[in-house]
């Protein structure tokens, strides 16, 4: 029997769970009070999952925007971008299930469009997609996603809105 709620994944951060690299939360009231009464929410926190600690070193997306690196902020030398590598190989598939997804907006895992990229310790001009975003858009490109930002816009929240409903009808 089909969930009568649409099922949202979402990045755990933003439903006030303290699992960032600096150990805090970016509790997201729209997601909390708004979309948690339409659909039902499902935390995903990729660094966690992929068995990172919280707090943990602050990392940033380095080298190429089209295929770039999770290298440490702090320190360069750290690169975990086989571990996340490794996660994003396995747990998109796991979430083909869900009728959208709102991820954390500028984040080197989540972000959609939003996340800085480093180039010789400089950001460059455009921005890229988290590792964990990218592979689940990859993973499943019909899901409707929105960065966390952008619910904060009335007309970008319904079409969101309105696209995940359609998805939860037509799965």
């Amino acid at each position: 029997m089909k969930n009568d709620k649409p099922l949202v994944g979402v990045s755990r951060c933003l439903l006030g769970d303290a699992v960032r690299y600096d150990g805090q939360s970016k509790t997201n009231q729209i997601v909390l009070e708004q979309l948690s009464q339409v659909f039902e929410l499902i935390p995903v926190c990729p660094e966690v999952e992929a068995g990172l600690s919280t707090p943990r070193p602050p990392v940033q997306l380095t080298g190429s925007i089209k295929n770039p690196k999770l290298t440490g902020r702090d320190d360069p030398s750290l690169d975990i971008t086989d571990i996340m590598q490794a996660y994003c190989e396995t747990r998109p598939l796991g979430l083909n299930h869900l009728s959208g997804f709102i991820f954390k907006s500028r984040s080197p895992s989540c972000g959609l469009n939003s996340t800085p990229v480093y180039i010789d310790g400089h950001c460059v001009s455009e921005t890229g997609r988290g590792i964990f975003s990218k592979s689940l858009c990859k993973t499943c490109p019909d899901l409707p996603v929105i960065e966390d930002t952008e619910l904060e816009a009335k007309n970008q929240l319904e079409r969101f809105m309105q696209a995940v409903l359609k998805h939860h009808t037509e799965q």
